[in-house]
């Protein structure tokens, strides 16, 4: 989990030195500009220095210009007139002591999309869905900006990255759920549509929140300060002390890792049974061909698998590398990984998917003849795997001549351990790595990726995150507070205190647990999910209970999700409200009789089941909180009415309450959405939906 301060950071403030302007990531070649309000284009020049910005048509006529003075930190911005949508291309200048043009600038509507690993999933990884998108990625007035991870303890001018034409060549590498997302708003407006691809897997929504906002909140407030003082107090240190930090960081680091990893070993039966000594006759049926290098998110045996794989293969070493120092290349891993020479353990990197492994074999280790390679790798969540080029795998000997042997091509696997009990791994220290840069720590991803497009006109975010936030209970019951200051945070970076925000609520996982009437801890943040709807304006929940996967946390249907949102976005930012986008939501709940009725606010007006039995998934409890599986009866056109032998008086209501709610069937008869999961108290006399209890102090 590499945080680096990408190059063109290093060149801004080159340029600040030379006077030059210069403009951030959002303004690059191919851009979308945000159309029907007014253009604002920003950057940093010399402070005091004279700014002008010229949009021009294909023809070079002006169709927009202004100017602005460089404030005194050298940031300029200039609004110029709203433009309509248009597919025309543009050129953008912006002048001062130097020229920067920006070619091929199209007006539509930019969205951002943000969150975790299931919103950076990219269409090469879908499965079957991947044809289906590269058949259909031949708009170049769809273009996506995909920004690389950075972390940052203050926010950043701009970051390393570009804007990208969408085509069937570059389809593959774009988010999935935002590709569905674009391609239908698309089609809604006709106007070209920008994705601003902001997201990192397995990060936690305070990352992704301003410090400022979050500190507003009396759950994180002293959290904050500490942080803040920490940032300032390493500020304040010279040179020298920073170098003594970093070197107790990288030996705390080196021992914290020793004792990781062999609690990860301890349960490996690839580690207790040697599999990276020679091999060994008797267990060679256990071992499978396999081609590296591979993503395994590519391969259908591996695309569902977090855990240890196992990959060993021979090489015959020349008689005149004996006794010298060679090095073995492997391209990077995702995410951890050992290197085993000759059934010795060599080399190891943790929590690392993008640095290319490059490891030292000592030259006492190496002999003429057959060697025996290993390597165990590890992937917690993603894709997992050698992600790397077939080109980067090899082994050299620098002292002969730097000659080499190619590594890509036939290895032998074998599976280890699965990844579901294995702990975090420690975090690499970094020489620079001050406090607020770590990929956990609040405010670094908001610093490090939506600051450097903070004040560009978007028309909204959709946000897939919260798996990494659903660990416990209590983090889940607190992320009812934490979302909406997320959101606040972006509404106030891109200027728009009510900027649209559509939440897709957390995908079935796990196995489903029959005769269970509730289970798991995603049901609670399915329910802080859908209590920002209720509280937080102009947001919107997409409810994904039935289209998930028991078995992995990145269900490959990335389609009906983008579709899903892009329903929600045509149905109140594009002003459609006539299009169903939400499936049933309740509404009030009363007694009656020994049992409860629950009145359901449908978009089409009836409730159904999608398999045409009898509503399942509900659970009733009466005062003393146990919770029992209800019968259920639709009274049409909205109602349900819920009852058990087993509850005399039932209080509280749940309904699709596990991870997995499979059997949870309530759906829109005309739009066939599903109801969200929900909880519910009754008292005597009608009630609405409750919100859930406020969350214990930290």
């Amino acid at each position: 989990m590499r945080s680096t301060i990408p190059a063109s950071l290093a060149l801004l403030a080159c340029a600040h030195a030379s006077a030059d302007v210069t403009l951030p990531a959002a303004f690059t070649d191919h851009m979308v500009l945000q159309r029907d309000v007014p253009v604002r284009i920003f950057g940093s020049a010399q402070p005091t220095e004279e700014v002008t910005v010229s949009l021009m048509d294909a023809k070079g006529a002006v169709l927009r210009s202004g100017k602005s003075i460089a404030g005194q930190g050298g940031r300029f911005s200039v609004d110029l007139a709203p433009l309509k949508g248009s597919a025309d291309p543009m050129t953008l200048e912006v002048r001062g002591a130097n020229a920067v043009t920006v070619k091929d600038v199209v007006v539509g509507d930019v969205w951002v999309a943000g969150g975790q690993s299931n919103m950076e999933w990219t269409v090469a990884a879908t499965g079957g869905q991947a044809a289906e998108a590269v058949a259909v990625a031949n708009d170049p007035q769809v273009r996506y900006l995909r920004t690389p991870k950075v972390t940052s303890n203050r926010p950043e001018p701009t970051i390393a990255a570009r804007w990208t034409v969408l085509s069937p060549e570059t389809a593959p590498s774009m988010g999935a759920v935002g590709f569905w997302f674009a391609n239908s708003v698309r089609k809604e407006t006709g106007v070209p549509v920008g994705i601003l691809e902001i997201n990192w897997g397995g990060t936690r929504a305070e990352p992704w929140t301003d410090l400022s906002t979050l500190a507003t909140d009396p759950l994180y407030t002293e959290d904050v300060a500490q942080l803040k003082r920490a940032i300032d107090a390493w500020s304040s240190l010279p040179a020298p002390q920073r170098d003594r930090a970093f070197e107790d960081a990288r030996r705390r680091f080196q021992s914290e890792g020793t004792a990781w990893w062999s609690s990860v070993n301890a349960g490996d039966p690839g580690a207790r049974g040697k599999w990276f000594a020679k091999e060994d006759p008797t267990d060679i049926s256990e071992w499978t061909a396999v081609t590296l290098p591979l993503k395994w998110g590519d391969d259908q045996s591996r695309s569902r698998w977090d855990g240890i794989e196992w990959y060993r293969r021979t090489v015959e070493i020349p008689a005149e590398w004996a006794g010298k120092e060679c090095f073995v290349d492997l391209g990077p891993i995702d995410d951890a990984d050992i290197f085993f020479f000759d059934g010795r353990p060599v080399a190891n990197t943790i929590a690392d998917w993008e640095t290319p492994r490059h490891y030292r074999i000592p030259a006492s280790l190496v002999k003429a003849g057959t060697a025996t390679l290993a390597i165990e790798a590890l992937d917690l969540q993603g894709e997992g795997g050698l992600v790397g080029q077939a080109e980067q795998m090899r082994m050299t000997c620098p002292e002969a001549g730097n000659a080499s042997i190619p590594l890509a091509g036939e290895w032998r696997s074998r599976r280890g351990r699965e990844s579901k009990e294995i702990a975090a791994p420690p975090q690499r220290p970094r020489r620079d790595q001050a406090p607020g840069m770590g990929y956990s720590d609040p405010g670094s991803m908001y610093h490090g990726m939506i600051a450097p497009f903070a004040g560009l006109q978007v028309t909204g975010a959709i946000w897939y995150q919260g798996e990494s936030n659903a660990g416990n209970e209590r983090d889940a019951e607190a992320y009812r507070t934490l979302l909406p200051l997320t959101i606040r945070s972006w509404r106030a970076a891109f200027d728009q205190p009510d900027m649209p925000f559509g939440i897709v609520s957390l995908a079935a996982f796990h196995n489903f647990v029959p005769g269970a009437p509730t289970s798991g801890i995603w049901p609670v943040l399915r329910d802080a999910q859908l209590g920002t709807e209720r509280t937080s304006p102009n947001t919107g929940t997409i409810t994904t209970i039935d289209v998930g996967d028991a078995a992995d946390i990145h269900p490959r249907d990335k389609r009906t999700v983008g579709e899903r949102l892009a329903r929600w976005a045509t149905a109140t930012a594009y002003g459609k409200p006539d299009l169903a986008w939400r499936g049933p939501r309740t509404k009030s709940a009363r007694r009656d009789g020994d049992g409860i009725f629950i009145d359901f606010d449908v978009e089409r007006g009836r409730l159904a089941t999608r398999d045409g039995k009898t509503p399942s998934g509900f659970a009733i409890a009466g005062a003393d909180g146990i919770f029992v599986l209800a019968d259920a009866e639709i009274r049409p056109p909205s109602g349900i009415h819920l009852r058990s032998d087993k509850v005399a008086m039932p209080t509280e209501v749940r309904y699709a309450w596990q991870d997995n709610p499979a059997n949870a069937n309530v759906i829109d008869e005309t739009s066939k959405l599903p109801a969200h999961p929900f909880r519910i108290r009754v008292e005597a006399d009608p009630v609405s939906s409750s919100p859930a209890p406020t969350p214990p102090a930290r």
